[in-house]
């Protein structure tokens, strides 16, 4: 997580000097958006796999003569995973925002109002993205498959937090991504607890 909170600065920082002419679009909406997507993608892999290798090596054989419950196992794991992308991406905005402050200037209502619409739905799309790596981690054997079905669908599921915004015009894209964030997650997630309860090790 250390490399993410390095290397995904590093990413921002690195976008500014390649970006295209964006025509003052503030360089810290297209920061929050890339950043989003891709550790979305990592935190679902990373989950996913390191799940199915425990697993796959019986690691978990150790706690069942442990007092420790299997859904605080999965909750630790989905916490520690999102709360590192969490600090990862506001590192990253920040560095965004400055670049935008010394590029751009005074930044306005409208440019804030906009990058907490980017912040909102990337953190909705991070979290699906993790309770998906949770989701495949625990029912699939495979480590490249878990890997890979986590990194697709988890991009694919992921996007339900915008999608809709930009086909329909009366949904506020905040309220939207904070209830997709809110809702899909946790139903993902005690879908994971109840069968990590129920696997036989």
């Amino acid at each position: 997580m250390i490399v993410l909170w390095v290397g995904m600065p590093l990413l921002s920082i690195i976008m500014h000097f390649f970006q295209p002419d964006m025509e003052d679009f503030p360089f810290s909406i297209l920061v929050s958006i890339v950043l989003s997507t891709v550790g979305g993608t990592l935190a679902s892999a990373m989950l996913s796999t390191s799940l199915t290798s425990e697993i796959n090596q019986k690691v978990y054989n150790l706690f069942l003569i442990r007092p420790i419950k299997r859904y605080s196992i999965l909750l630790s794991k989905f916490a520690a995973v999102y709360i590192c992308l969490v600090i990862a991406i506001i590192i990253s905005l920040s560095l965004g925002l400055l670049i935008d402050y010394f590029t751009i200037g005074e930044l306005s209502v409208a440019f804030v109002l906009t990058l907490s619409e980017s912040l909102a739905i990337s953190l909705a799309s991070i979290a699906i993205s993790c309770s998906i790596g949770l989701l495949f981690g625990i029912t699939i054997s495979s480590v490249p498959v878990a890997a890979i079905l986590s990194v697709y669908i988890g991009n694919q599921l992921s996007a339900l937090s915008i999608i809709p915004t930009l086909f329909l015009e009366p949904l506020n894209p905040i309220i939207f991504a904070l209830i997709i964030g809110v809702s899909i997650p946790p139903i993902l997630i005690m879908i994971s607890t109840i069968l990590f309860i129920r696997k036989e090790f």
